[in-house]
C-alpha cells in the first residue's frame, strides 16, 4: 500500500510539474499571417490535464480515438495483474502467519508446501504486485505523455515541400575487375 501512495505521488508531481513546461503562448487563439481570421491552438496543457484527470481522454480531445483502447487494454491488465497478485499474496500471507503459529488447527491451507516455500511465494507475489503498480503508474504517465506530444504536433504541417525518393543508381567505379556498382539513392527534400 505504501508504494502505491508513493507512485500516486510520484504520478501528481509530474502532472503539477507538466504544467508549466510548455513552449506554446497560453493564448487560446493566434492570429494566421494577414488574415484577419482567427484558429484555436490546439492546447498541450489542456491536452495533459484531460488525460491525467482520465485516462484516454487527452486522445480524443487530439482526435486520436484508436489510442483510447491501447490505453484502457494497458490499464486493465496492470490491474488484473495487480488485484490477482494481491490476492494471491494475502492468501499465501495468511497461510505463512497460520504456519508459524503454534495451533495446528489452523494450518489447512496449502498443506503440499513447506514453511519456506509459503515465505517465498507470499514474497514473490508481494514484489510482483507492487511491481505492477509501478508499471500502471508508468503506463499512465506515458498516457500524459503522448497526449501532450499530439497536442503539440496536432497543427504540425507535413507540406508538399517535404518528400524523400529512394531509386536505384549504378555508378562507374575504378575497382579491380571494372565492374558498375549497384547501390540505392536517398533524396530528402524540404
Amino acid at each position: 500500500m505504501k508504494t502505491i501512495i508513493q507512485a500516486l505521488g510520484i504520478l501528481l508531481f509530474l502532472v503539477f510539474a507538466l504544467e508549466n513546461s510548455y513552449s506554446q503562448n497560453s493564448d487560446s487563439l493566434k492570429r494566421i499571417d494577414s488574415d484577419t481570421s482567427f484558429a484555436k491552438i490546439h492546447s498541450p496543457k489542456k491536452a495533459g490535464w484531460m488525460s491525467a484527470a482520465l485516462p484516454g481522454l487527452g486522445q480524443v480531445y487530439n482526435k486520436k480515438y484508436w489510442k483510447v483502447p491501447i490505453v484502457y487494454a494497458a490499464l486493465g491488465t496492470t490491474t488484473y495483474f495487480m488485484i490477482d497478485n494481491n490476492k494471491k499474496y494475502q492468501d499465501y500471507r495468511q497461510a505463512y502467519i497460520n504456519r508459524l503459529d503454534s495451533d495446528t488447527l489452523n494450518d489447512t491451507a496449502f498443506p503440499l508446501y513447506g514453511t519456506e516455500d509459503l515465505r517465498e511465494l507470499k514474497n514473490y507475489y508481494w514484489r510482483y504486485r507492487d511491481l505492477n503498480a509501478f508499471i500502471f503508474v508508468g503506463i499512465w504517465m506515458l498516457n500524459i505523455l503522448d497526449a501532450v506530444v499530439d497536442a503539440h504536433l496536432y497543427t504540425f504541417d507535413i507540406g508538399n515541400n517535404l518528400t524523400m525518393q529512394i531509386q536505384p543508381t549504378m555508378q562507374n567505379a575504378f575497382n579491380s575487375q571494372n565492374k558498375p556498382v549497384y547501390g540505392l539513392s536517398f533524396q530528402l527534400r524540404f
